[in-house]
């Protein structure tokens, strides 16, 4: 593959940020652009063919309404992911981000639900919003058709039909879809093990996904229908892409434990001032959060986040132990521990990182969400 085919693909895989709801960041992939085109074009050919019941549209009317329509469904998409995020933030969970992508759309929480319930919560509001966003759309249909306005009917048809499916299909019982989220909670509930939950739920993820493929191959071969076919074994393939990840990444979290994935630490004294800190030590560490310790015991973790609440004007007379956040069971956990347990405690403690301490209460590794650092 030469530099410049290579170049395309990081081009594709791109995202760009084009709104900020509700604090939270709203990105598109590049891709996405190419699905809207298709989608419009698809919704146009169908408008300026019409059928025997629907007049052909001008072809300006229908580019128009394609354009619209193709609007209003991929803001249903949106609309599903902000009811996930906003949903999230009730629970005490904030959210990263929203990325809509060819194949939807996906909000990025911060942290896992600490409850079953607050994760069945979560995975409902999704398609919940999808089903009122259908009902809205009938409604408009059934109005548009009695006041003899047949086209703006088909329009709003369309985005009744499109967040049915969408609604139904994500209530399919498989990991990464909501329904997927919803089996893993009520197998939470069951077994009180988030892991073992997320692995089934990730394996019936993949059973679904292997019968998308099925059934794209069977309307290609059986139909002769080769988009709807070909596009339904690519939202199979997508599926079985991230359920396949999900599990990979559980069993992988089961084996292994800390002491395979712990870096050595890097630690700054209590009395070091926030001054020396910032010109000295952190220019030479790609971390957001450090170690406070002395003698190899610990007394706290100091981060990026909390130093920014603090006056530059005042770091010359600040000293780390007076902006740390002191020692607590979130922020350290013993070499033997899963990095299924770990990552879990990195992401309820709000710094996505731990300190690591053996039995005698030395410190004796640092663990950084994104910087594991694993023994082969």
């Amino acid at each position: 593959m030469n530099e410049h085919s290579v170049n395309i693909l990081r081009f594709l895989h791109k995202q760009i940020s084009v709104a900020r709801v509700y604090g939270i960041p709203v990105r598109i992939d590049y891709r996405w652009f190419l699905v809207f085109a298709l989608v419009v074009w698809l919704i146009v050919s169908n408008l300026q063919h019409g059928t025997a019941r629907l007049p052909a549209a001008h072809p300006v009317v229908a580019v128009v309404l394609g354009i619209l329509t193709t609007l209003g469904l991929f803001l249903s998409v949106f609309g599903h992911e902000l009811s996930h995020a906003l949903m999230a933030r009730i629970e005490g969970i904030e959210t990263e981000e929203i990325v809509l992508h060819p194949f939807g759309g996906l909000a990025r929480l911060r942290s896992l639900p600490e409850t079953p319930g607050a994760e069945f919560r979560i995975a409902v509001a999704g398609p919940a919003a999808s089903f009122l966003f259908a009902l809205l759309a009938f409604a408009g249909a059934l109005f548009a058709g009695k006041i003899g306005y047949p086209t703006a009917a088909s329009v709003f048809f369309l985005l009744f039909f499109g967040n049915l499916l969408l609604a139904v299909f994500n209530l399919f019982p498989g990991y990464p879809l909501d329904g997927g989220r919803v089996l893993r909670a009520f197998l939470w509930h069951r077994g009180g093990n988030i892991s073992d939950a997320t692995r089934i739920a990730g394996r019936f993820g993949q059973i679904i996904a292997f019968a998308l493929i099925a059934f794209g191959v069977f309307i290609v071969l059986a139909r002769h229908d080769l988009f709807t076919g070909l596009w339904t074994v690519l939202i199979g393939l997508f599926l079985l892409d991230a359920a396949s990840g999900v599990v990979k990444n559980m069993e992988g979290l089961q084996s292994a434990t800390v002491a395979d994935a712990m870096s050595a630490p890097v630690t700054i004294e209590p009395d070091v001032l926030v001054s020396h800190f910032v010109d000295t030590i952190l220019p030479l560490h790609r971390q957001t959060s450090f170690l406070v310790a002395r003698d190899q015991r610990l007394h706290g973790v100091l981060t990026l986040e909390d130093l920014k609440a603090l006056p530059r004007e005042r770091w010359p007379r600040v000293r780390a132990r007076e902006v740390m956040r002191p020692v607590s069971p979130l922020l350290f956990v013993a070499p033997a521990t899963t990095m299924a347990r770990a990552n879990e405690l990195m992401k309820r403690n709000g710094i996505g990182a731990l300190a690591v301490i053996d039995a005698s209460g030395m410190l004796v590794g640092f663990l950084q969400q994104g910087k594991l650092k694993a023994r082969k």
